[in-house]
């Protein structure tokens, strides 16, 4: 992945997006604490690829990856996929998360594969596959519900 992401965004969302990728955003405290850092990322609409460095101390054992933190990177791939497609007055939240660890995931670099699958007016579903070294460890379905922000 290049970091490239498409001409034209369009929602405020989008933008961040084009600046998350660039690596040009401060670091939320929740990423930080998350160690959910964004090492690179491609998007188009409904769609994100994001690679993410998963470090040795977030290991349960040695050189396997806390299943928490692996729930994590779903969580906030699926995030951005919709991200991608939501209109600026538009708000999201995760409301279930199923996993299913297909192997063990290391330390080291992982790429978070995000697509939309469906969506309406109350709710989208993505399909997330985390992947390592070609690889997928990890397969979710996450479900958000969408409402219009209050102003």
């Amino acid at each position: 992945m290049d970091g490239s992401s498409p001409s034209g965004a369009v929602t405020m969302r989008q933008k961040m997006l084009d600046v998350i990728a660039a690596g040009n955003t401060p670091v939320p405290p929740y990423v930080e604490r998350l160690c959910l850092r964004v090492v690179a990322m491609e998007w188009r609409s409904g769609f994100v690829a994001v690679t993410f460095h998963i470090p040795d101390e977030l290991c349960v054992e040695p050189n396997v990856a806390f299943g928490g933190h692996v729930a994590g990177m779903h969580d906030q791939a699926a995030g951005f996929a919709l991200f991608s497609v939501l209109e600026d007055d538009m708000v999201f939240a995760t409301t279930q998360l199923n996993v299913t660890y297909l192997t063990m995931t290391r330390p080291g670099d992982v790429c978070a594969e995000a697509t939309l699958d469906t969506m309406d007016e109350r709710s989208a579903v993505v399909r997330v596959s985390v992947l390592q070294g070609g690889r997928v460890t990890s397969e979710s379905v996450v479900t958000e519900a969408i409402r219009k922000a209050k102003r």
